[in-house]
Order: structure tokens, then sequence, then C-alpha cells
């Protein structure tokens, strides 16, 4: 046997161990740093869909109430002849507060989906209340409550666009202009309603913060706001 090269051989010294010992921990804990990111990640990621469903579901709800809103009734007298029936007023409302005109043969189900009025006509009433949920209700029927369509409402806000023509100016040459409800000098001629809703997530963070509904501070983080133009297709020119 070769005893020469047997007294060469010699197993790691404490400091390699150590050594080994440090990039094994240094390693794991990189994994397990890379894990909870993930998962962070996949949480904010589920917070803002979650949040976005909410917002398109309360946004698509109004937008087809809006669509529906002043559509004519089609009437027949004792003779037989044919007639469209309009409604008295088609919108209505305030900065924070927006109230929707419905003939009940047209459209039965309110903004809630109940079918309970025997009114000749609904009106949808959306509004954000004191718990910070953006509620609707019809308000023609005297029993009715209002009802959350999205929760975690930081601020609803209206602005009206009013033909300032005089009737029977055509459609291509009119004018309009966006107003706040006090500047609203006649309703009949509101043709479309610019809506921003503001809602508040846990998981968002705004690198870019952009406007508040009211315009006047950004957004801080964890809130959103969503801009919309609703348009009264049944409203006369």
């Amino acid at each position: 046997m070769n005893t020469t090269h047997i007294s060469r051989q010699r197993g790691q010294g404490l400091v390699e161990c150590m050594m080994g010992m440090t990039l094994s921990l240094l390693v794991v804990m990189s994994a397990f740093s890379a894990f909870a990111w993930i998962q962070r990640s996949q949480t904010i990621l589920q917070s803002q869909m979650d949040t976005h469903q909410r917002m398109h579901t309360a946004i698509q709800g109004v937008r087809d109430r809006a669509q529906r809103a002043g559509a004519p009734e089609l009437k027949l007298d004792s003779q037989g002849f044919a007639s469209l029936a309009y409604l008295p007023l088609t919108v209505s409302g305030n900065d924070s507060q927006l109230q929707l005109m419905q003939f009940r043969s047209l459209t039965p189900a309110d903004c809630q989906g109940h079918q309970a009025s025997t009114q000749y006509w609904l009106q949808d009433d959306f509004r954000k209340n004191s718990s910070s949920e953006f509620t609707c209700k019809d308000s023609a029927r005297s029993n009715s409550t209002y009802q959350a369509l999205i929760e975690q409402v930081d601020e609803v806000r209206f602005r009206y666009a009013q033909t300032m023509n005089t009737p029977g100016t055509p459609a291509a040459s009119q004018r309009m202009q966006w107003r706040t409800a006090a500047q609203v000098t006649d309703w009949h001629a509101i043709r479309a309603v610019q809506w921003c809703l503001q809602v508040r997530t846990n998981a968002l963070t705004l690198t870019t913060p952009g406007l508040s509904c009211n315009k006047l501070t950004p957004l801080k983080n964890g809130t959103m706001a969503w801009r919309s133009v609703l348009q009264f297709s049944h409203v006369s020119p």
C-alpha cells in the first residue's frame, strides 16, 4: 500500500464547512424570498382583478340603464293608429346622484332586477351612501330601498352635457357644453352624462398617480378612478 498517498488525504476543515453552510443558507433564503414575492404578486393581481370585476359589473349596469333611458313607448289608439309616447323627463340629478326614467312597459325590471313596480314608469336612482357604497333603487316606488352595487367607493361624480341651441336646430350644428348640476338650466336638453367612479383597494400601488374624481388632488395609493360618458340615444335632438 502506498502510505505516501494515504497521508496526503484529508477532510474539509471547519472554515470550509462554515462557508458551505453559509452558501446553502443563502440559496434557501433566496428561494423563500422569491416564493414570497411571487405569492405577494399573485395576491395583488387577484385583488386588482376583483376590483376591476366589481367596477365592471356596476358600470355595465348603469350603462345598460342609460341606453334605455327615455325610450318612447308605442301606443295604439281606439282606431288602431300608432303613436309614440315620451317620458316627461329622461334624466335628472346632482353632482353625486343620477336619476334615469324608463317606461315600465319597455323595461319591467328596475336597476336591482326587481319587477315589483305597478307604476306607469320607473325611475332609477343611483348614488353613494354613507357606508361608501354605490347604490340604486326605483325611487318611483315608495317601498323600495337602496341596494349596493359596489363597495369601497370613495367618490362619485356626475357632469352633464347640455345642448345650447334653440329647439329645431339640426343635430349636426348643435353645440353642447359640460356643466355641473347647479349650472344646468334645462334638464330636457341633457344629451349625455360624464361619470367618475373612484374605488378603494388595498393592493394597488400607483407608480404615476392619476387625478381623483374631484380633480383637485392626485389619487392616493390604494384607489383607482374610472371615467366614462353615458349617452342618451333615445333623447330627441
